[in-house]
């Protein structure tokens, strides 16, 4: 029951141990996971953030560029003096013309250039018509040039209108909430001077048309002709251009990635833009983010920006696109074990180790608890029957109730047995308690062999006398060996004592050899009913009688073996005992040779 209770205790104790690792365990694995995920997400949000930099940097000036061209480039040609007055105005036949930047397309993102007039025609500069078209023919353009800008301009035609674009483009008709980007008012600052210049050159052609229509028959009628044919410069300058533009706006339409914007020009509004290349946009993205993002994808981003599906699709500024980065490289959380994980193992190593060794303790602790209670109530029982026989027999000798001498002379050598045996289990008791303590006499000499026989035979053969048993020595070889003459008889004297108490109901004989070859091997032998496996497996263990065990069985409390191999031990030998005997049994003491 105490031991029961003792070992229920410990369970609890290892129980509670265990349940505040597994919960230490459980918390600090979340806690690392957690770290872990919060700095593989910061790294990959880092080098995304990086690669989206460098994405940008790619497509702002795509975007720049465009907003920054002014309006009249939306024109395959524009006069050269207009100074946004009259860019989109009518063109005098005289007038000296500028190309557009963008009447030859160069390569890159931008597919095509358009404008939607405000009665809602779609031009491009790209593909100009008319006398224009015959004068880029004629110097800039190659006529698949043109063919190839007006399927374009059709595929743009064809996905949306004029109406369309400004239900998608911010401004104040779109959104009064909304401002647009430029409000300009543009003044022709030169007039002055151009048209004193113009009025000059007036006068000289006139000059020159009347002098003409003097040689000719009806020269009233040739002079009013000619002079419909020059326009007189005007009195007055040409009113300022209020110009508003809109800001620059991407957008889809369809599988089609737009730039477009509003113009208003004095109350008319048009609609310029740029057709993109998708693909090209998409290769540029994906070489540009090839050395952060490897993985990345790219997608048109929706309209409306709420819709993003997850944390990890990105959107551009710049162009309504979305970047799904994919695995980010580097950013693997380590497949290694982390310094917290090597503490718990440790831990939970330590522990377990502890475990085992408390238990193991305990283990131990409650047997020899048990066994020493064992040796209490044996050492009890066996002091309590000579000690019965001293005090009745002394008092029986004292009272003078033992007339006859011979009677008395029994008692007395009664008496004398019991004291040996007494003083036999006092020895044994003391000299295991000295080697408990670690306590052990330096004794070990060098000695004859045949001298540690002829020291022990004397008491030997006494015990074996007084147990009925005869006692055959064997002749010594000639050796030495190094031992402790006073352990030695002690071991002797246990292994004989032993063969006396166990060895009857066969041949009453004990047999000593000895011999030598390289070691000491000195043997006890009895032809007694032998030791059974079971008990030759705790043949060596102290204490192990109990009361009961003692009372019914031979006197010993079965301590002298276990004392006999310590003793052997602590000389460097060894006591064993031979298996291989069958009948009776044979103890074998083994000592170092000298």
């Amino acid at each position: 029951m105490k031991g029961g209770f003792v070992w229920a205790m410990f369970a609890l104790g290892v129980a509670i141990a265990a349940g505040v690792m597994v919960w230490a365990t459980l918390l600090l694995s979340d806690l690392e996971t957690a770290h872990a995920q919060a700095n593989t997400r910061a790294l990959s949000e880092q080098r995304v953030r990086n690669a989206l930099w460098q994405l940008e940097s790619e497509l702002t000036p795509i975007v720049t560029d465009e907003a920054a061209r002014p309006y009249f480039h939306y024109s395959a040609f524009y006069p050269a003096e207009g100074a946004y007055t009259r860019m989109f105005g009518e063109i005098r036949p005289d007038e000296p013309l500028l190309p557009s930047p963008l009447l030859k397309l160069e390569q890159g993102p931008v597919q095509l250039h358009f404008q939607f007039e405000p009665n809602g025609d779609l031009t491009s500069p790209q593909a100009p018509q008319g006398d224009k078209q015959r004068i880029a023919l004629r110097q800039l353009l190659a006529p698949e040039d043109i063919l190839a800008a007006q399927k374009k301009l059709a595929a743009v035609a064809g996905r949306v209108s004029r109406d369309d674009m400004l239900l998608r483009l911010p401004g104040r008709k779109h959104d009064p909430r909304e401002i647009v980007a430029n409000d300009m008012v543009y003044a022709d600052d030169g007039w002055a001077a151009r048209n004193a210049q113009n009025k000059a050159e007036y006068q000289k052609r006139a000059d020159a048309t009347k002098k003409q229509a003097s040689r000719v028959k009806g020269k009233e009628d040739y002079e009013q002709q000619a002079q419909s044919n020059i326009a007189e410069p005007s009195a007055e300058p040409p009113p300022p251009v209020k110009i508003r533009e809109g800001p620059m706006t991407a957008l889809w339409v369809g599988e089609m990635l737009l730039l477009a914007r509003r113009i208003d020009l004095d109350g008319r509004e048009y609609v310029q833009g740029c057709m993109l290349d998708w693909g090209v946009i998409r290769a540029e993205l994906a070489d540009a983010a090839k050395t952060e993002l490897p993985n990345a994808t790219f997608r048109p981003a929706p309209l409306d920006a709420s819709t993003v599906e997850s944390a990890s699709v990105q959107r551009l500024a710049s162009l309504p696109i979305e970047v799904l980065p994919g695995e980010v490289p580097g950013t693997a959380p380590d497949a290694g074990i982390s310094p917290l994980r090597l503490t718990l193992y440790v831990a939970w190593a330590s522990l377990a180790f502890v475990a085992l060794g408390l238990g193991f303790t305990l283990r131990r602790t409650l047997a020899l608890s048990a066994r020493r209670e064992e040796f209490v109530s044996a050492v009890t029982h066996e002091l309590r029957t000579p000690l019965t026989t001293f005090r009745m027999y002394t008092e029986m000798l004292k009272s003078g109730r033992v007339p006859d001498e011979n009677a008395r002379s029994e008692y007395y050598d009664t008496l004398h047995h019991e004291a040996l045996r007494l003083g036999h289990l006092v020895e044994n008791v003391l000299a295991y308690a000295k080697l408990e303590r670690g306590r052990k006499d330096d004794r070990i000499e060098k000695v004859a062999l045949s001298r540690l026989l002829e020291r022990a035979t004397e008491r030997m053969a006494q015990r074996a006398k007084q147990a009925g048993m005869q006692l055959d020595i064997a002749a010594c070889p000639e050796g030495s060996v190094m031992a402790d003459p006073g352990a030695v008889e002690q071991i002797l004297f246990n292994l004989v004592d032993n063969a006396c108490k166990y060895g009857v109901g066969g041949t009453r004989r004990i047999e000593i050899t000895c011999e030598l070859d390289g070691k000491a091997r000195i043997s006890v032998r009895d032809f007694g009913p032998g030791i059974s496996r079971t008990e030759a497996a705790k043949l060596f263990q102290p204490f192990r009688k109990s009361a009961q065990q003692a009372a019914n069985s031979a006197p010993g409390v079965g301590l002298g073996l276990a004392l006999s191999r310590r003793l052997a031990r602590a000389m460097g030998g060894e006591l064993a005992l031979d298996a291989h005997v069958r009948d009776g049994c044979r103890f074998t003491l083994t000592l170092p040779a000298a």
